[in-house]
């Protein structure tokens, strides 16, 4: 049995909400899937007052950049500076996880993070940087590692007309599929040239960090939670499942930038600031992973949200616990920015 079995106890506004979904249905094919899922979307949007989002006070740049095989868009925040900001401000690379439908991989875009990320800058004093990494299976490993990291150099090239000064702080963080994308970029930065000794922090949100295909044996008992609940209303095994293999195929022998957590060191990594929540299938894979990092020497921070589903700060915007996540994210970007202890 998982020690963080209890943590899976419902929270009273998830058990509340919980009762009323229905279990999802198995995925027929991704491309279905994501009909089903834009559809919902829309009716979502239809009958939901939208979320305030900064206009003012900050510059936003959209280009599109070549990759390999391709081009993606990409995006930059940049508050205006005041005075006292002549100096530039830190970065952040920011990687979605799928949107509203908790679908990393093979869902999502750079549109689904706009109110976050305008806010993120103007009320953090920091640039943000996103790109909309190719999707699954149309475009499988490695696609998203290699754009994600294609769109973190795009901002480093363009630091001086970004206001972008990375002794304040270079930090990679992403949600779900985009945790697991940044913990990747963050060990890519102990050997690339171009990002070597740059990237300060690391901030993970609910990440998945390695496949279920890949458990290492020495971790079989800690790894518990995926086999849990196979009927998850918020992000089903099966899904799951699904999702993996349309990023990584039937290929599964292990491979360190699907799965970081099977590196063979941690040591000198950056700071990580990381968030779990207590119902779900990513949950004992997250402990772990900052286990192993503490245990290398790594300074970590973790916060841990008992009772409630994967992502279930994008869809219930008003639990108490959705405002908890907010303000410790903040609080936790501020502790990887050396802004508070």
């Amino acid at each position: 049995m998982s020690q963080y079995v209890h943590l899976s106890n419902p929270d009273p506004e998830w058990a509340a909400v919980s009762a009323h979904i229905p279990i999802a249905k198995p995925i027929v094919s991704i491309e279905a899937y994501r009909e089903e899922i834009m559809a919902a979307r829309a009716r979502r949007k239809a009958n939901t007052v939208p979320e305030q989002s900064a206009t003012e006070g900050l510059k936003v740049i959209e280009k599109t950049i070549q990759v390999e095989n391709g081009e993606i868009r990409v995006r930059a925040y940049i508050p205006d500076a005041q005075d006292h900001e002549t100096d530039g401000f830190p970065l952040i690379l920011w990687t979605f996880g799928g949107g509203e439908s908790i679908s990393g991989f093979v869902l999502g875009s750079i549109d689904d993070e706009d109110v976050l990320l305008r806010n993120l800058s103007v009320n953090s004093r920091i640039v943000c940087a996103t790109g909309d990494y190719r999707k699954a299976p149309e475009h499988p490993f490695p696609a998203a590692v290699n754009d994600t990291c294609a769109t973190l150099k795009w901002a480093l090239n363009n630091s001086s007309d970004f206001s972008i000064n990375i002794s304040k702080g270079f930090i990679v963080g992403g949600v779900s599929a985009g945790g697991n994308l940044a913990a990747v970029l963050a060990q890519r930065g102990l050997k690339d040239p171009d990002l070597k000794g740059k990237i300060t922090g690391q901030l993970l949100v609910m990440p998945t960090v390695v496949s279920p295909h890949a458990y290492p044996e020495k971790f079989k008992s800690e790894l518990l939670s995926f086999d849990k609940d196979e009927n998850n209303k918020m992000l089903p095994k099966g899904h799951c499942e699904k999702f993996l293999e349309a990023y990584h195929g039937s290929n599964n022998a292990p491979n360190l930038e699907v799965s970081p957590l099977l590196a063979e060191s941690f040591e000198g990594l950056p700071p990580a600031y990381i968030q779990v929540c207590g119902v779900d299938l990513l949950r004992d894979e997250a402990f772990l992973y900052e286990r192993l990092l503490r245990e290398a020497g790594v300074s970590t921070k973790l916060d841990v949200y008992p009772g409630l589903p994967h992502g279930f700060h994008i869809i219930f915007k008003d639990f108490k616990a959705t405002k908890k996540q907010r303000e410790d994210f903040v609080k936790g970007l501020d502790w990887l920015l050396h802004r508070s202890d």
